[in-house]
């Protein structure tokens, strides 16, 4: 059941973009036998209301007789559900923390809008009539559906809100803000380009390191660099950042560097702009990892072995079930393969990995393959899988300095020069990571 505890303040429906909220609850010396059940409130428009504890409506604090008449007669549909047992009132049990509480469809809705918001729903998820028959007869019979329209709105009406606070949080910062973007294509062979943007400070009053993503859409332009560029302003002016900005960091592409040539012309960065574009160190090692592993002996050894999974994993379904039934009965673990991707940061690593935990069945059931019809099927060299086991601990160092260098919540740019040298044993090359 959707509930409000009598400690929360009012809230405003999600529907409603007028109604008044409540500024602050304050102590009254007035009559505390009649006051005990209501709270003193200012209200946003400075006006003090008298707000039921039980069913949270607000009343005049003019006369104590009216809130005398409140809670005795009762007018309150919270008391008068617990003498009468009413079922159309809007109160008939306790909150788990023993508090009175009261059915608020305007509040359900703000939750189911935060739901699918957090969790990725689809705004479809509640509107069903079983959905509604199971809370009407289970929890709360004055439930009445969401439609996935209703929800969509409201969802909306929450990212407005959300997206507005943070504009006014930047306002009020009086520290500089670094930012993350980059640009890449729709996967599955889907049209279209994305472009995020993530806002990364430090919170003055607390000190936390702080981000957010502050945009995220369509990028239908030529990635060029002055679309690129075009794209950024319109986030800066948005959000209120364009003397705000102390770095940006994006990947090495030629139309990165004009783009943020250009915006350093125009915006004059501070410390002059020497920090403005800072490379990102995670996309630097890809690269290196990607040049290492196109020297033709590791190259033909990981072309081979990809076959030998599709071989094992997408030569048919009835293949794919009969090695998943030869680990099964060997007790051995089955891995679905991590395919590799030159964009996609040590995803190579990540293949090899899940290969060779799986080395004996893979083994086993491949020459299986080979033998039953060679002619589709080739054999994997033995000493490809030495090759595996020597690499693959060089590339656990690429992994594992990719992941550290890629935290969010821990300062990164220090870490690069230390790592380096404490992997290789030689200065650090000066750059900055995401």
């Amino acid at each position: 059941m959707a509930s409000q505890s009598a400690s929360d303040s009012a809230t405003t429906g999600v529907g409603s973009t007028s109604a008044l909220g409540i500024r602050e609850i304050i102590q009254t010396t007035r009559n505390n036998e009649i006051w005990k059940d209501f709270n003193m409130c200012i209200m946003t428009n400075g006006q003090k209301k008298a707000q039921c504890k039980h069913c949270f409506n607000f009343l005049s604090v003019g006369s104590n007789t009216t809130l005398k008449h409140h809670i005795s007669h009762p007018h309150c549909e919270v008391l008068k559900a617990q003498q009468n047992q009413n079922p159309e009132a809007g109160q008939t049990s306790m909150g788990r923390d023993g508090q009175i509480f009261m059915f608020n469809p305007d509040y359900l809705r703000e939750q189911f809008a935060g739901l699918v918001i957090q969790r990725g729903l689809p705004f479809n998820h509640f509107d069903h009539e079983q959905t509604t028959r199971v809370f009407q007869n289970t929890m709360q019979p004055r439930y009445t559906h969401v439609s996935r329209s209703t929800l969509k709105r409201d969802a909306m009406k929450l990212w407005v809100a959300a997206k507005q606070a943070t504009i006014d949080g930047f306002g009020n910062l009086n520290n500089k803000v670094n930012l993350t973007t980059d640009i890449w294509s729709a996967p599955h062979n889907l049209p279209g380009s994305y472009m995020c943007v993530t806002a990364h400070w430090i919170e003055p009053s607390t000190w936390q390191m702080m981000k957010r993503v502050i945009s995220f859409e369509e990028f239908s332009l030529v990635h060029s660099g002055t679309n690129l560029k075009y794209m950024l302003e319109k986030v800066f002016v948005m959000y209120g950042l364009k003397e705000k900005i102390m770095s940006i960091t994006l990947d090495n592409a030629s139309n990165n560097t004009s783009a943020m040539d250009k915006l350093k012309l125009k915006y004059n960065p501070p410390m002059g702009g020497r920090f403005y574009h800072s490379r990102c160190v995670a996309h630097i090692i890809n690269l290196v990892v990607q040049a290492g592993l196109k020297v033709p002996i590791i190259n033909q050894m990981k072309e081979s072995f990809k076959q030998m999974l599709k071989d094992v994993f997408k030569s048919g379904d009835k293949i794919r079930k009969r090695y998943i039934k030869v680990c099964k009965d060997a007790e051995k673990p089955c891995y679905s393969p991590n395919w590799d991707v030159d964009t996609r940061w040590n995803s190579t690593f990540e293949m090899f990995e899940s290969g060779l935990k799986q080395k004996m069945t893979l083994v086993y059931f491949h020459e299986y393959l080979v033998t039953k019809n060679g002619r589709r099927f080739k054999k994997f060299p033995d000493e490809y899988w030495v090759l595996i086991e020597s690499l693959n601990p060089l590339l656990e160092v690429f992994q594992n300095a990719t992941v550290i260098l890629s935290g969010v919540y821990y300062p990164t740019s220090p870490l690069h020069g230390d790592e380096w040298r404490r992997t290789w044993g030689v200065e650090g090359a000066g750059l900055l990571c995401c």
